[in-house]
């Protein structure tokens, strides 16, 4: 992901997902997730200054989408997903130049998603989709992060 100070209280990022895990060459159980989003920031804290941007306390409104496919010994689901909600982050500075950030995050959202079962009858068979596609609507806790974030500063001349 990316995200792009605003002044020193805004920021605007995006993420992109692709995990994409096999354990073993049958495909009997695979995982497969596409995504990504996007997200406006507000940074909470008095006089903050270029060297403060993106640490502290923020707010944030994101918008997120993507596809995934779960398999477990044969028998599948597929679907797709749109997501909005709200977040919380704090970012810390780490070591003593403090110049990578910590960040925790915690969201609530909404999730709406169209899906459908499948089975495959074999070893690298081809898949067979079962009827009908079920929606799935949720409102809860949608994200938990942990990240480890490395700021990129252009150096600021003298005045």
């Amino acid at each position: 992901g990316a995200e792009i100070p605003i002044g020193n209280r805004w920021s605007v990022g995006a993420d992109y997902y692709y995990p994409w895990i096999w354990p073993d060459k049958t495909n009997k159980n695979c995982f497969e997730f596409l995504g990504g989003s996007l997200e406006g920031r507000y940074w909470f804290g008095k006089d903050r200054t270029p060297s403060d941007r993106l640490k502290g306390h923020s707010i944030g409104l994101y918008a997120a989408a993507g596809y995934y496919d779960f398999e477990k010994d044969f028998e599948g689901l597929q679907g797709e997903f749109v997501s909005t909600g709200l977040d919380y982050t704090y970012a810390v500075g780490l070591g003593r130049k403090k110049r990578i950030n910590l960040e925790f995050t915690l969201a609530l959202g909404y999730i709406h998603s169209w899906n459908r079962t499948y089975s495959v009858p074999g070893p690298e068979g081809a898949l067979y989709p079962d009827d009908g596609i079920m929606m799935f609507d949720y409102f809860g806790p949608t994200k938990a992060a942990v990240s480890l974030v490395v700021p990129i500063f252009g150096k600021e001349g003298r005045r």
